[in-house]
């Protein structure tokens, strides 16, 4: 056996590990899905009321004595205009909302998931009760009084009668 002598150095074989992109995009796709479906909860209507209508709504005014509380309860209803209100939630909200026009009637609602609502009528959504006489009444054209304590808000066919529901809710 004849040995040969080579100068060149050893060569050793390289591995290469190319990694699987499919794993890396399977895992933004999750952050991206999971961040977005956290932004759909926290976007979308709730029967909550917002910051600024509990801002709002709430009375400043606190005491006990009985005489203070019949003149807070007086102040505790009022008329509110129908475009501070969202029609959805029911809720006055003190600020304008969104105009959502259906056949020419315009409703209002604080998000686009009350648009979708009002404009398909889900629930019934554009009609309310009035609390007097249990009649049912449309919101684009009700007189709509607040509950100041709670920003929540009943719908009338009439001036006359929200202003009787007032009077019966002062004392």
């Amino acid at each position: 056996m004849k040995r040969i002598h080579s100068n060149q150095k050893n060569n050793a074989i390289q591995v290469v590990a190319i990694k699987n992109p499919v794993r890396k995009i399977y895992q933004v796709s999750i952050a991206i899905l999971f961040l977005l479906l956290l932004s759909a909860v926290l976007l979308s209507c709730s029967g909550k009321k917002k910051d600024v209508a509990e801002s709002v709504t709430q009375p400043t005014v606190e005491t006990s004595q009985t005489a203070n509380e019949a003149i807070i309860s007086a102040q505790n209803y009022e008329i509110v205009p129908n475009e501070k209100v969202c029609m959805v939630n029911d809720r006055f909200m003190g600020v304008s909302q969104i105009p959502i026009d259906v056949n020419g009637t315009i409703y209002y609602g604080c998000c686009e998931n009350c648009v979708e609502k009002l404009q398909k009528n889900l629930d019934d959504v554009r009609f309310g009760s009035n609390p007097l006489n249990d009649t049912k009444v449309d919101k684009a054209s009700a007189i709509i009084v607040q509950d100041k304590s709670s920003g929540s808000v009943f719908y009338f066919a009439s001036i006359v009668d929200a202003q009787d529901f007032i009077s019966k809710n002062k004392a």
